[in-house]
């Protein structure tokens, strides 16, 4: 019996408890294989509804268009690993930009008429637009992402520091790497040490696990690495490795060879002024299209905070926003009245750290206004603040005065946008969040903005609301 094979037994009779059946990470990536199946049928099937319809009147060349579809979802189905099926958006992207190209060229050389090049590129949108809205609905109902973390004691601690309050990640186990000689630890901040740099093909196999996550480290060589790249190759798992590059999206770094090392050039921020513009208008319209549309969700609030408490339906507080400029923030008011005087009696309970006030079970708060702050809908009122500029639907969180002049250089990073009614901070563990944790995400939210990621944060705000994560 090989090594891989005795750390395989001894680990399924030591740690069974911890451990899946082994046949689950096939049984799992053949359902998410026929999910990514049946979404390229849809989309090839939405196609060739549309040429139905319009193939009478525009000419049958286009049921050759939807044979085309279908080959090329066919193409990218077998050539995308099994893990990365119904998350990706390279089918998508592929079908229209090609898609497109070739449709383009052929009505340019006459080949077809424009008006059949037309209808063809609706069915080359519809279709990646089916493929695409499959994987952004899987996002919704997918279970959080499974990881075996590989390193040594300080890289897995930071995974544990940066993903135990994450809820789209699961941490299965660890294989620890080093510290040969100090005692076998049973668990390492929670998550079950289930064995060594050896077992790890056996461990992420047993433990049904999506992706092997390696924290480099002096006691793990490149070589290791290509090692286990090599035992993970004809597997279901994913193998990445993370890199002590903190705060670029990956639009950001650029992989090249420098001599015969892999470097990662890290491009600077940049925010085009054509996609500000273009945030400010879908801040205003957005804004003003909400407010018409929850309208009756006002009255309502406004109504219970008026009939179950005392004092103003709304709360105005000043926060600062763009380049440091104080502005007055609308909030429905969910506590008592003299609330901001009671503030001094309990700072001695004070949960939050840095310059930031926390209580969760804090005795201000009304009982309309715990259930407007569970279900976000205290902060409705600050849409008027994006009608007025002062504001964005989603930036970083806007301080207190007292709280910015506090910050440093580093910090201050985070004014240089509009705030926010939900960002980075929100989506990702909002009131249960850390005060370094809360500046880390604004200032990777500024450095990394785009169009593209406001629209992601705008699904997660969505999802996060719903659940109730992070909200007290």
């Amino acid at each position: 019996m090989t090594d891989l094979g005795i750390a395989s037994e001894r680990m399924t009779t030591a740690r069974g408890a911890a451990f899946a059946t082994p046949s689950q990470l096939v049984v799992k990536m053949r359902n998410r294989s026929r999910m990514a199946a049946l979404a390229f049928l849809l989309s090839t099937l939405g196609s060739a509804f549309v040429a139905a319809i319009l193939a009478p009147s525009t000419g049958y060349e286009l049921w050759l268009v939807v044979a085309a579809i279908g080959c090329t979802l066919v193409v990218e189905f077998f050539t995308i690993p099994a893990y990365e099926r119904t998350r990706s958006l390279r089918p998508a992207r592929h079908l229209v930009v090609s898609g497109s190209i070739v449709i383009l060229a052929l009505t340019v050389t006459e080949v077809i008429r424009p008006a059949t090049g037309r209808v063809s590129i609706l069915l080359i949108l519809t279709a990646a637009a089916l493929s695409a809205g499959a994987v952004l609905f899987r996002y919704f109902i997918a279970a959080p992402r499974s990881t075996l973390l590989v390193g040594d004691r300080a890289g897995v601690g930071h995974f544990i520091a940066q993903w135990s309050e994450r809820s789209d990640i699961v941490m299965r186990g660890i294989c620890l790497v080093g510290d040969d000689d100090g005692p076998a630890d049973s668990q390492l901040g929670g998550i079950p040490v289930v064995g060594r740099l050896g077992d790890v093909t056996a461990a992420a196999d047993a433990l049904a696990v999506d992706e092997v996550v390696v924290a480099p480290g002096p006691s793990l060589s490149a070589y290791d690495v290509r090692r286990l790249n090599w035992a993970l190759d004809h597997s279901l798992v994913e193998l990445t490795v993370a890199t002590e590059i903190h705060g670029a999206m990956p639009r950001r770094v650029q992989p090249r060879m420098l001599g015969r090392r892999l470097m990662l050039s890290v491009r600077p921020p940049r925010r085009p002024a054509l996609a500000l513009w273009l945030k400010g208008v879908i801040d205003w319209a957005g804004a003003v299209a909400l407010i018409v549309l929850l309208s009756p969700v006002f009255v309502a609030a406004a109504m219970a905070i008026k009939l179950t408490s005392p004092g103003p339906v709304l709360f105005r507080q000043t926060r600062t926003g763009l380049c440091g400029r104080p502005f007055a923030m609308i909030k429905f008011r969910t506590m008592v009245v003299d609330a901001e005087d009671q503030l001094s009696e309990l700072m001695r309970l004070n949960e939050g750290s840095g310059p930031l006030f926390k209580l969760r079970d804090d005795p201000r708060v009304t009982r309309v206004g715990r259930f407007l702050r569970k279900t976000s809908l205290d902060e409705l009122p600050q849409l008027f603040n994006v009608v007025r500029g002062e504001m964005s639907l989603i930036g970083p969180r806007p301080g207190l005065p007292q709280e910015v002049d506090t910050y440093d250089d580093w910090i201050r990073h985070r004014l240089q946008v509009r705030p926010g009614m939900t960002g980075l901070w929100q989506v990702s563990g909002r009131s249960s969040l850390s005060w370094q944790d809360s500046v880390r995400l604004d200032i990777d939210y500024v450095d990394n903005w785009t169009l593209r990621s406001d629209l992601a944060i705008a699904a997660r705000t969505a999802r996060a609301v719903i659940k109730g994560d992070g909200a007290h």
